[in-house]
């Protein structure tokens, strides 16, 4: 089991969408990093960057300030929010258009064209043997 947000879960997460062709073919034209942020009550508790390019991932890490400053899309939701959408209990479509998770950088309608990636995208990170911090 992998700590949910860890550095090494995130680079389970990198190293599963690199070995994705489906996350290949459905990305190929995303450009832009993106953080994924947990947040309880306003703070910030964990961040994970993914730098995304073209259906690869160049880089996936605990996310650093510099990081949360320069990714062109911040995800950001309460703990119960994202491991809804990690188990696949509920789509990161859903969860974005029901306000469970927030996009606080970036453009929605810049995302939209990218719906299948982000699906992929999660359901991969969902794919990694997680286990969730208590009080999740």
């Amino acid at each position: 089991m992998i700590t949910a947000f860890s550095n090494e879960w995130a680079a389970a997460w990198g190293a599963a969408l690199n070995g994705s062709a489906t996350y290949r073919e459905a990305a190929a034209t995303w450009e832009g990093a993106i953080a994924v942020v947990v947040s309880a009550a306003g703070d910030r508790t964990a961040a994970v960057y993914l730098d995304v390019w073209h259906g690869g991932c160049l880089a996936a890490r605990v996310a650093t300030e510099p990081d949360l400053a320069q990714a062109a899309f911040v995800l950001e939701a309460e703990p119960a929010a994202w491991k809804a959408v990690l188990s696949g209990g509920l789509s990161p479509m859903m969860a974005l258009l029901s306000g469970r998770v927030r996009l606080t950088r970036g453009e929605l309608a810049r995302l939209l064209p990218y719906a299948t990636a982000a699906k992929e995208l999660v359901s991969l990170a969902g794919s990694i043997t997680t286990e969730f911090p208590a009080g999740w």
